[in-house]
């Protein structure tokens, strides 16, 4: 059975995790609320009780506060928000609906509009709740019919499974065949490790693409990431990741959008938790600088107190310029090596400093790199 993380406060690693998909989701919903959708749908899948045992909120609460500052908009543009809470303990879902109808008591000012009901028929809300009591699988496949028959309404799945076993090679390649979801879902990335030759785990994913290195474990869920990336068999689509060190064991997120501004923002996300690679929690790569100890720097290059990802992807940055590429594909590329766009900017500004780069574009103010979504075809770039 697995522990009840509500019964005790939230270690680190649920708090970083709650951190990264509160920033995300903050990042999300205006895109669709400015672009006057009629319909937005959110879903919490292990919803939980909504608090750990001290009051600390869980993504439900979460969500319910970065929801609440557009109720405005959702009355002007007539958008009706439906939100959907599942767990599948029944005690975890009374307890969130006290907790959730605790909460809707703030949505009673009056600068909020109610135009929705709520489905308990007690509090009428600027969105719709609704509670489920369902196992994931079931309650997915019963979801993804209506999914596929609506695909352009904007949705957001919050997918924080317990393990391995939920997020499974089918339910992947559906969620990244909808063209307008985006989704995080947690994973045990160390328990993937472990048991991968265990004689049931090929009913999750396939073995055989798991190449783990035992010396390296601290990577585990980079080679998760990377797995998935490979079901996507060529697809334009768009995944991002956060290992988490959480107690004895490495646990991860994946990100998943059909467009490169969701993974933009995602990343932008990730940079502000983890200033150093945008992707962790701990000294994944051993970088000095990192844990405020300095190397003796022995070969006179410096090279051993940058963070290894950034200098790497410097080189490959350089190396890709030197095809003369649009601010487009850098974009593209900077994304897809999880490098956040305000991170690449920084670097671009770096090489022009050093004179390694040649900028042309009659448009460009001296020292800007324009790259993000809405600018991404102002210039061009070549290395020297």
């Amino acid at each position: 059975m697995a522990k009840d993380i509500h019964a005790k406060p939230f270690d680190e690693g649920t708090l970083i995790k709650l951190e990264l998909f509160k920033r995300y989701f903050r990042e999300w919903l205006p895109v669709f609320t400015k672009s006057q959708y009629k319909r937005i749908e959110i879903y919490d899948f292990f919803a939980g009780e909504g608090t750990d045992v001290e009051g600390t909120y869980g993504s439900p609460l979460i969500l319910l506060d970065e929801v609440k500052p557009y109720c405005k908009e959702f009355k002007n543009n007539s958008t009706c928000v439906e939100i959907h809470f599942n767990d599948f303990s029944s005690k975890k879902i009374l307890k969130l609906d006290e907790n959730v109808s605790q909460k809707l008591l703030e949505c009673s000012g009056e600068n909020n509009y109610v135009f929705c009901k709520g489905d308990n028929g007690k509090i009428n809300c600027p969105f719709i709740i609704r509670h489920h009591n369902r196992d994931f699988q079931t309650l997915f496949a019963t979801e993804y019919s209506k999914f596929k028959s609506a695909p352009l309404i904007p949705r957001f799945m919050l997918i924080d499974q317990y393990g391995i076993k939920h997020v499974t090679t089918e339910v992947f390649n559906q969620l990244t065949n909808l063209p307008k979801t985006d989704f995080i879902f947690f994973i045990s990335s160390n328990h993937i490790r472990r048991f991968k030759e265990h004689p049931g785990f090929a009913a999750y994913l396939d073995s055989s693409k798991l190449d783990f290195s035992e010396s390296r474990p601290v990577e585990c869920h980079r080679v998760i990431f990377n797995y998935y990336k490979s079901l996507l068999n060529g697809k334009k689509y768009f995944l991002g990741q956060f290992s988490i060190k959480k107690n004895s064991g490495i646990h991860g997120v994946i990100f998943g959008s059909s467009h490169p501004f969701g993974l933009e923002k995602f990343l932008s996300a990730a940079w502000k938790i983890d200033p150093h690679t945008g992707e962790t929690n701990y000294d994944i790569d051993e970088d000095h600088i990192r844990t405020g100890q300095l190397s003796l720097d022995l070969d006179g290059t410096g090279n051993q107190d940058k963070i290894k990802k950034l200098a790497a992807f410097e080189n490959e940055l350089i190396n890709f310029l030197k095809t003369a590429q649009t601010n487009q594909s850098i974009y593209i590329f900077a994304l897809e090596r999880g490098v956040s766009i305000s991170k690449t900017n920084e670097i671009l500004s770096g090489l022009e400093k050093a004179n390694k780069l040649l900028f042309s574009g009659d448009d460009r103010r001296k020292g800007a790199f324009y790259l993000d979504y809405n600018h991404v075809k102002k210039i061009n770039i070549q290395s020297k």
